[in-house]
């Protein structure tokens, strides 16, 4: 569909939604006045079937007017949305910024050189006994005579050890 049509639809949506709400309105109105004011006198409302017309016709009005209406609906609600968001991001920054810097710092510490022990003690580069308990940390691979971490493999040729 072009965009020509597009707004043509459109606009008739807008004129016919708004006539059925305002006819609706009437209806409604005309069959409530005729309802309570029945209360004063013995008789019954004689225009309370306007009730029967105007409700569906104020709800079908709606729902065409909201279809109508609907690109300038969400236009207005992302005018008003888009600066809201755009100062919480602007608050959260610092915070954001922070907590990437206290994982980055953390990742580097893991990344510095050192063994660890089954312990949970970090032993420096080329230990090969734990500082904390004593437990060996290095084997010599038998397969390719390497010095490889305490395991079931060796590190560098995959053999058992």
């Amino acid at each position: 569909m072009n965009d020509q049509s597009h707004k043509k639809i459109k606009t008739i949506l807008k004129i016919v939604g708004i006539s059925m709400l305002v006819v609706g309105a009437v209806f409604t109105i005309i069959g409530f006045i005729n309802f309570f004011s029945s209360f004063g006198s013995y008789e019954p409302p004689t225009l309370f079937w306007c009730c029967f017309i105007g409700l569906p016709l104020l709800g079908f009005g709606g729902m065409i007017t909201m279809f109508a209406f609907n690109g300038e609906i969400a236009r207005y609600l992302k005018n008003e949305s888009v600066p809201v968001a755009n100062e919480a991001a602007d608050e959260l920054r610092p915070s954001v910024k922070s907590v990437v810097s206290t994982v980055v710092d953390a990742a580097k510490e893991g990344i510095d050189s050192g063994v660890l022990c089954e312990c949970g003690t970090k032993n420096d580069e080329g230990s090969k006994f734990c500082k904390n308990c004593g437990k060996k940390l290095t084997d010599v691979c038998p397969t390719c005579g390497n010095a490889t971490d305490s395991g079931k493999f060796c590190n560098h040729c995959g053999n058992p050890l």
